[in-house]
């Protein structure tokens, strides 16, 4: 295929003549429908998918379910770009595990002013993690939005154990029988009868015979 003949001209860079052996190569759609997956497009080719995507923000020490991830969003992200819900979503996603933006705080001297709480949980918080939240919130927060304080705090979860135990029994002592004299109690015993009888007796005239 490296001899095949190609309109490209004599001066053309590596990259165009790789391009061109791309593009004689079979393939199906199938095929290209899952380069354009974040899910399903192979690892070594997702750095160029969030590039097309327009990913704002990588970074190659991130797990490959984060730059999944981060990809994914993409699209979401761009919609809502200028939003509290871009800005919280990009933090999030960017692995800071807790976070809170508060829109025109209290004691702001301006609408427009807001604060950022970010966290990270039983981790270092380096000095680039800081730069690059700061970036990713510069990136996705609306232009007219002044970001007037960015804390950072470090977080630490532990784990409780409890445990209980208990014995429980009962102690049944079984003592021989023993034979004693009962000697009952006198039961008194009062009857009654009574009869009382009545008899009616009826008599009628006796009535004539003709003769």
């Amino acid at each position: 295929m490296s001899n095949a003949p190609t309109l490209l001209p004599p001066n053309a860079t590596p990259l165009e003549h790789a391009l061109a052996k791309a593009a004689a190569m079979p393939h199906s759609p199938e095929e290209i429908r899952k380069l354009w997956n974040h899910r399903t497009c192979p690892l070594p080719l997702l750095p160029w998918l969030a590039w097309a995507w327009s990913v704002d923000e990588w970074d190659p020490a991130w797990t490959e379910s984060q730059q999944r991830d981060i990809v994914g969003a993409s699209i979401a992200l761009h919609k809502k770009k200028g939003t509290a819900w871009a800005v919280r979503e990009a933090l999030l996603r960017s692995g800071l595990e807790s976070l809170r933006v508060i829109e025109k705080p209290a004691d702001a001297e301006h609408w427009s002013h807001f604060d950022v709480d970010v966290a990270v949980v039983d981790r270092p918080l380096t000095q680039a993690a800081i730069e690059r939240a700061h970036a990713l919130i510069e990136e996705n927060k609306a232009q007219r939005s002044v970001l007037r304080t960015l804390r950072t705090s470090l977080q630490s979860r532990g784990a409780m154990y409890y445990a209980m135990h208990m014995v429980s029994g009962a102690i049944t002592t079984v003592y021989p029988a023993r034979v004693e004299n009962i000697t009952p109690a006198p039961i008194a015993m009062h009857l009654a009868f009574g009869v009382h009888s009545a008899q009616t007796t009826t008599v009628y005239p006796m009535e004539a015979v003709a003769p």
